[in-house]
This record gives C-alpha cells, sequence and structure tokens, in this order.
C-alpha cells in the first residue's frame, strides 16, 4: 500500500492542517497497515476555497471533455484494479472476489456510465421559443461511509463533476 502523509487538495499533496493520524487496520488480523491524516475544519475550508476557484474553469468546460477525462478516470481505476483489489481487501476484510467484483468493479462501470452521460446529456434544450440551461450549482461537499470505500467516493464525485460543478 503506497502511504501519503498529506491531503490532495487544489492539485496538489499537501500537508494536513493538524498532526493526527488515523490508523488503518485489517480487520482479519488487526494489523496497522497504514496511517491517514486526519482532515480538520481548515483542511476542508482549504479544500472548498480550492473548488470555488477551479468553479469557473470547471463549468466553461465543454460536456465532452468532461466526460473524456471521467473516462480517464474510469481508465485510471482499470489499470489499478488489482492493486485497488487486494488494498480494499485489507482495509475491509472484504473477500478478494467480492472486492473485484463490487468494491473495485462497481465504481469503474459507474464512472463508465457518467463520462457518456456527460457527452451524450442535454444540457441545453429548446422548448418552444426559450432554452432551458442546465448549469452548474457549484461545489459539492459529500459525506461518502465507510463500507464501500472507493464505489461511495465516485458515485459521488463522478456525476457532480459531469454536472460541471466542483
Amino acid at each position: 500500500m503506497k502511504a501519503h502523509d498529506g491531503m490532495y487538495i487544489d492539485g496538489a499533496w499537501r500537508p494536513a492542517a493538524g498532526g493526527e493520524l488515523i490508523e488503518v487496520v485489517n480487520p482479519a488480523d488487526g494489523q496497522v497497515i497504514g496511517t491517514v491524516p486526519a482532515g480538520t475544519e481548515e483542511d476542508v475550508d482549504t479544500a472548498v476555497r480550492a473548488a470555488r476557484a477551479a468553479l469557473p474553469g470547471w463549468a466553461a468546460t465543454p460536456p465532452a471533455e468532461r466526460g473524456a477525462l471521467i473516462g480517464a478516470l474510469r481508465d485510471a481505476l482499470v489499470a489499478r484494479k488489482s492493486e485497488l483489489t487486494d488494498t480494499i481487501t485489507a482495509e475491509l476484510g472484504s473477500p478478494l472476489g467480492f472486492s473485484k467484483a463490487v468494491h473495485v468493479g462497481s465504481p469503474i462501470a459507474v464512472a463508465a456510465s457518467y463520462a457518456e452521460l456527460a457527452t451524450s446529456y442535454a444540457f441545453e434544450e429548446r422548448i418552444g421559443n426559450s432554452t432551458v440551461l442546465l448549469e452548474p450549482v457549484g461545489v459539492v461537499g459529500a459525506i461518502t461511509p465507510w463500507n464501500y470505500p472507493l464505489h461511495q467516493v465516485v458515485a459521488k464525485v463522478a456525476p457532480a463533476l459531469a454536472a460541471g460543478c466542483t
């Protein structure tokens, strides 16, 4: 497993504001398999500011380009499927086959579906003499539970990005 001692905010790894770490424990044997920084209110505020600053550019990105980038996420997940399967199995104690099919396979499918949707969805529609334009609403905050870690993140981030939100 790769160790990260920071948080990915505004396109770069940076130290967390606080010094606390969370131990990631393998439930099968009780061994610590890694540590991650405990996020603080300051880290959240920094991330939200970065997302707000990125919003105008991302919202102006054509939907087909957003879809291509979400497709690149899908491709990166596929390329790391074995590593992700092993990591999730160690983190959750999930059987390998279930981790591969559900914990990693589902996020790949979700990313693929939103990549396609971003390129095919009608964000602008003429109705009579009017034009209905669907625009991004802004920064999306998402709380993800522990039990399907990768899937819960992708299931919330991919649609937000497809819609042009940060």
